[in-house]
C-alpha cells in the first residue's frame, strides 16, 4: 500500500511539474512575441519622431493660422445664424 501511494505521489508530482513547465514555456513564448512586437512599435514611433521633427518650427505658424481661420469661420457662422433669424421673421 505504501509503495502504491509513493508511486501515485510521484506520478502526480511529475504531472504537476510537467504542467507548470508547459505553462512557463507558453508564457515565455508569449513574452518573446510581445517583445518583438514592442521592438517594431518602438521602431515605428522613432521613425515618426524623426520624420516629423522638421515640422516643429512651422507648427506655431500653422496653429496660429488655424486659430485665425477658426475665429473667422465662427464669425461667419454667427452672421449666417443672424440672417436665418431675420429671414424667419
Amino acid at each position: 500500500m505504501q509503495t502504491l501511494l509513493t508511486r501515485l505521489t510521484l506520478i502526480v508530482t511529475g504531472v504537476v511539474v510537467v504542467v507548470v513547465a508547459a505553462y512557463l514555456i507558453l508564457i515565455t513564448a508569449a513574452l518573446i512575441k510581445a517583445n518583438r512586437n514592442l521592438e517594431k512599435l518602438v521602431g515605428g514611433l522613432e521613425a515618426i519622431r524623426d520624420n516629423t521633427a522638421p515640422l516643429a518650427p512651422d507648427l506655431g505658424a500653422i496653429n496660429g493660422a488655424a486659430t485665425t481661420l477658426r475665429d473667422k469661420l465662427m464669425s461667419v457662422d454667427q452672421h449666417l445664424q443672424n440672417i436665418i433669424q431675420l429671414a424667419r421673421g
